[in-house]
C-alpha cells in the first residue's frame, strides 16, 4: 500500500495494539510521543499522507527542550489543541488530519470546527478495527 502516517500519541502501549491492523495493511507509522517531537516530524508532512494528532501530550519527552512556539501551547488547555492549530493554519498541511481524544465532543467543546479536521476519534474504547476503518474512509480507500 505504501502510505505513511504520522501517529502523535503519547502512550506508546494504545499506538502498539491500534496499528497493527495498518502495518498489515502495508501503513508506514511514524510515531511521535510529544508535542515538541510532532512538532519536529509534521514540518516535513509532504511526507505523510494522514497525520494524527491525540488531543492530551505532553509538551516535551524526558529530553526534550521545547522550541519557543511549542512551548507557547501550554497556553491552551491542553497541547495537542495548540499543535492543531499550528499544524492547520500556520503549517497549513494540505494532507488530512484526524484528532484522536479521551475528552468527549472536542471539536466543538474547544472551538475547532474552522480548523477543518479529517475527523474525531474518540480513545475510549477504541479497537484498532475502528481505526483501520476510520483511516481507509479519510484515506478513500477500500478494505
Amino acid at each position: 500500500m505504501n502510505k505513511h502516517i504520522l501517529w502523535i500519541e503519547d502512550d506508546h502501549f494504545a499506538i502498539k495494539g491500534l496499528v497493527r491492523p495498518l502495518a498489515k495493511a502495508g501503513f508506514e507509522i511514524d510515531v511521535a510521543t510529544s508535542a515538541t517531537e510532532g512538532f519536529e516530524k509534521a514540518q516535513n508532512w509532504q511526507g505523510y499522507d494522514l497525520i494524527m494528532v491525540d488531543l492530551i501530550l505532553p509538551l516535551t519527552g524526558e529530553a526534550e527542550t521545547p522550541p519557543e512556539k511549542v512551548a507557547s501551547w501550554g497556553n491552551e488547555e491542553y497541547a495537542g489543541i495548540g499543535l492543531l492549530k499550528w499544524l492547520k493554519t500556520e503549517l497549513q498541511v494540505e494532507c488530512p488530519v484526524l484528532m484522536l481524544s479521551v475528552v468527549r465532543e472536542p471539536i466543538s467543546r474547544f472551538n475547532l470546527d474552522h480548523l477543518e479536521l479529517a475527523g474525531y476519534l474518540p480513545k475510549r474504547g477504541l479497537l484498532p478495527s475502528q481505526v483501520k476503518e476510520q483511516v481507509f474512509s479519510v484515506l478513500g480507500l477500500e478494505q
